[in-house]
């Protein structure tokens, strides 16, 4: 990133992305499952709740 003169990391990249999600009214166990923030899920979340890939896709879509 250094070599390329951008002063933002891949984190920042990901900050982004799930403000976008979150401004596009993407609900948050979609915004979850996308990310990857399992541990912060609740037990509904975690067993109960089901998404195939293109669920995930469409919503990322939506920015």
């Amino acid at each position: 990133m250094t070599n390329l003169g951008i002063e933002k990391t891949p984190h920042c990249c990901r900050h982004t992305c799930i403000s976008m999600l979150a401004d596009a009214r993407i609900d948050q166990t979609t915004i979850k499952k996308i990310v990857g923030h399992s541990g912060a899920m609740t037990l509904t979340e975690k067993v109960y709740t089901h998404m195939n890939v293109n669920e995930l896709i469409k919503a990322i879509n939506m920015i």
